[in-house]
Protein backbone atom coordinates (compact mmCIF):
# COMPACT_ATOMS: atom_id res chain seq x y z
CA UNK A 1 0.00 0.00 0.00
CA UNK A 2 1.20 3.35 -0.83
CA UNK A 3 0.51 6.72 0.54
CA UNK A 4 2.49 10.50 0.76
CA UNK A 5 3.21 11.84 3.92
CA UNK A 6 3.81 15.75 3.97
CA UNK A 7 7.73 16.71 4.67
CA UNK A 8 7.15 17.50 8.27
CA UNK A 9 8.27 15.56 11.56
CA UNK A 10 4.57 15.95 12.96
CA UNK A 11 3.61 13.59 9.97
CA UNK A 12 5.38 10.21 12.04
CA UNK A 13 1.84 9.87 13.87
CA UNK A 14 -0.05 9.30 10.43
CA UNK A 15 3.36 6.97 9.45
CA UNK A 16 3.10 5.43 12.40
CA UNK A 17 -0.32 4.73 12.01
CA UNK A 18 -0.64 3.44 8.40
CA UNK A 19 2.70 1.40 8.78
CA UNK A 20 0.95 0.13 11.95
CA UNK A 21 -2.57 -0.94 10.06
CA UNK A 22 -0.71 -2.54 7.44
CA UNK A 23 1.77 -4.59 9.19
CA UNK A 24 -1.73 -5.72 11.39
CA UNK A 25 -3.61 -6.76 8.35
CA UNK A 26 -0.92 -8.66 7.23
CA UNK A 27 -0.12 -11.01 10.40
CA UNK A 28 3.19 -8.86 11.11
CA UNK A 29 4.75 -9.90 14.77
CA UNK A 30 6.39 -7.25 16.73
CA UNK A 31 9.62 -8.76 16.47
CA UNK A 32 9.67 -6.97 12.85
CA UNK A 33 7.35 -4.24 13.94
CA UNK A 34 9.53 -2.72 16.16
CA UNK A 35 12.76 -2.76 13.50
CA UNK A 36 10.60 -1.63 10.65
CA UNK A 37 9.52 1.61 12.67
CA UNK A 38 12.70 2.28 14.32
CA UNK A 39 13.90 2.62 10.53
CA UNK A 40 11.08 4.24 8.79
CA UNK A 41 11.05 6.68 11.48
CA UNK A 42 15.06 7.91 11.04
CA UNK A 43 15.01 7.56 7.23
CA UNK A 44 11.88 9.91 6.96
CA UNK A 45 12.96 11.92 9.84
CA UNK A 46 16.42 12.65 7.79
CA UNK A 47 14.72 13.14 4.61
CA UNK A 48 13.04 15.97 6.31
CA UNK A 49 15.96 16.95 8.57
CA UNK A 50 18.48 17.32 5.04
CA UNK A 51 15.96 19.00 2.67
CA UNK A 52 13.71 21.47 5.00
CA UNK A 53 13.09 23.90 2.08
CA UNK A 54 11.72 21.27 -0.16
CA UNK A 55 7.96 21.29 -0.34
CA UNK A 56 7.50 18.11 -2.07
CA UNK A 57 5.64 15.49 -0.11
CA UNK A 58 7.48 11.92 0.52
CA UNK A 59 5.90 9.18 -0.76
CA UNK A 60 5.86 5.82 1.39
CA UNK A 61 4.90 1.93 0.09
CA UNK A 62 4.22 -0.75 2.56
CA UNK A 63 4.19 -4.30 1.77
CA UNK A 64 3.77 -7.45 3.82
CA UNK A 65 4.71 -11.04 2.94
CA UNK A 66 5.46 -14.46 4.47
CA UNK A 67 5.44 -12.52 7.96
CA UNK A 68 8.04 -9.92 7.04
CA UNK A 69 7.79 -6.16 5.41
CA UNK A 70 9.16 -4.39 2.06
CA UNK A 71 9.08 -0.65 3.05
CA UNK A 72 10.40 2.55 0.10
CA UNK A 73 10.23 5.96 0.48
CA UNK A 74 10.60 8.09 -2.40
CA UNK A 75 11.65 11.60 -2.04
CA UNK A 76 11.51 14.05 -5.05
CA UNK A 77 14.24 17.33 -5.64
CA UNK A 78 16.80 16.61 -3.76
CA UNK A 79 20.54 16.00 -4.02
CA UNK A 80 21.94 12.34 -3.40
CA UNK A 81 22.60 11.19 -0.17
CA UNK A 82 23.60 7.33 0.18
CA UNK A 83 21.85 6.16 3.30
CA UNK A 84 24.01 2.74 2.72
CA UNK A 85 26.88 3.95 2.91
CA UNK A 86 29.36 3.05 5.69
CA UNK A 87 28.79 5.61 9.03
CA UNK A 88 31.94 5.22 10.40
CA UNK A 89 30.38 5.02 13.96
CA UNK A 90 32.49 3.39 16.26
CA UNK A 91 30.07 2.05 18.94
CA UNK A 92 32.84 0.77 21.42
CA UNK A 93 33.75 3.98 22.49
CA UNK A 94 32.26 6.08 25.41
CA UNK A 95 29.90 8.61 24.37
CA UNK A 96 32.18 11.74 24.95
CA UNK A 97 34.70 10.22 22.54
CA UNK A 98 32.43 9.87 20.05
CA UNK A 99 31.93 12.02 16.61
CA UNK A 100 28.44 13.42 16.90
CA UNK A 101 26.25 12.08 13.78
CA UNK A 102 25.53 8.96 11.71
CA UNK A 103 24.61 6.79 14.55
CA UNK A 104 20.63 6.63 13.53
CA UNK A 105 21.79 4.99 9.91
CA UNK A 106 24.05 3.04 11.53
CA UNK A 107 21.56 1.43 13.91
CA UNK A 108 18.82 1.22 10.52
CA UNK A 109 21.49 -0.82 9.08
CA UNK A 110 22.35 -3.25 11.95
CA UNK A 111 18.36 -3.83 12.12
CA UNK A 112 16.99 -4.48 8.65
CA UNK A 113 17.84 -7.39 6.86
CA UNK A 114 18.39 -5.48 3.09
CA UNK A 115 18.94 -1.42 2.12
CA UNK A 116 19.03 -0.76 -1.22
CA UNK A 117 19.36 3.43 -2.07
CA UNK A 118 19.08 4.66 -5.75
CA UNK A 119 19.30 8.05 -6.92
CA UNK A 120 18.06 9.17 -10.55
CA UNK A 121 17.29 12.94 -11.64
CA UNK A 122 17.21 14.34 -8.30
CA UNK A 123 15.00 11.40 -6.81
CA UNK A 124 16.36 9.50 -3.74
CA UNK A 125 14.59 5.86 -3.40
CA UNK A 126 15.19 4.07 -0.12
CA UNK A 127 14.08 0.20 -0.04
CA UNK A 128 14.69 -1.85 2.96
CA UNK A 129 13.51 -5.31 4.51
CA UNK A 130 12.61 -6.63 7.41
CA UNK A 131 12.14 -10.43 7.86
CA UNK A 132 10.09 -12.49 10.07
CA UNK A 133 12.41 -14.95 12.59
Amino acid sequence: MQKTFPRSIDALGDIYAFSEQIMADGGIGDVVRFPVHLAMEELFTNMVKYCPDNANDIQLEIDTRDGGVAVTLVDVDVDEFDVTAERGVDTSMPLDGRVPGGLGLHLVQQMVDSLEYEYHDRQSTVRFTKESG
